[in-house]
């Protein structure tokens, strides 16, 4: 049975050494610069040549620099955008003040134009006014006229109505005073003038 079972049989390799297993390495410790300095600690395996530790230092330090580069960057990336962030809002804001100025210069437009209706309505009016204020004058002087022309018609209609009250007057004394030439025959020296007042007396006496 254990003939046949190779692991009892073959002769086994002779056991390996630790170092085989975990090789001895050393700690390198290397300041790569900045502010504050920074240190590169790494674990290399043991008797790595100084080149080859200068050669990863300057790698690292490559990155570290690269890395500050992009940092950088990255800020001023980071201003950038806030800049432009706060351009487009003043960009916004202006925008929204040049429309409020475009509508209150159309509001002042319209404004003028209401004030520019509203003067020309207020001469038509005043030049109305004015044409009423002539028109009441000159009915004024129109009734004052009319009122002494009244007083004239009414002054002439007294005087036409005392002369024909003073021609009656006559010419009933005149009348009169034929009749009673008549009756006493006294004729010389009156005129002889017809008369139908006298005809009406003629008549009515006989």
């Amino acid at each position: 049975m254990f003939e046949r079972t190779p692991c009892f049989m073959d002769p086994e390799p002779p056991p390996a050494k630790l170092a085989d297993f975990f090789p001895p390495t050393v700690h390198i410790s290397e300041n790569i610069g900045g502010d504050p300095p920074e240190f590169l600690k790494a674990r290399l395996p043991f008797g790595t040549p100084e080149s080859a530790i200068a050669c990863v230092v300057t790698g690292v330090r490559s990155l570290m620099y690269q890395r500050d580069i992009l940092l950088e960057r990255l800020k001023v990336a980071e201003g950038m955008r806030a800049f432009v962030s706060h351009r487009m809002g003043l960009i916004e804001e202006l925008r929204v003040k040049l429309g409020q100025v475009e509508r209150g210069s159309r509001s002042l437009e319209e404004v003028e134009k209401e004030k520019q209706a509203a003067r020309v309505e207020a001469e038509r009016l005043r030049k109305e006014i004015e044409g009423a204020e002539r028109l009441r004058e000159e009915k004024e002087v129109a009734e004052v006229k009319l009122q002494g022309s009244e007083q004239e018609n009414a002054r002439l209609r007294k005087e036409i109505e005392e002369l024909r009250s003073g021609f009656e007057v006559d010419e009933m004394y005149f009348v009169g005073y034929r009749c009673c030439m008549k009756k006493n025959d006294i004729t010389h020296d009156i005129p002889s003038f017809p008369s139908d007042d006298e005809d009406d007396l003629a008549g009515g006496s006989s």
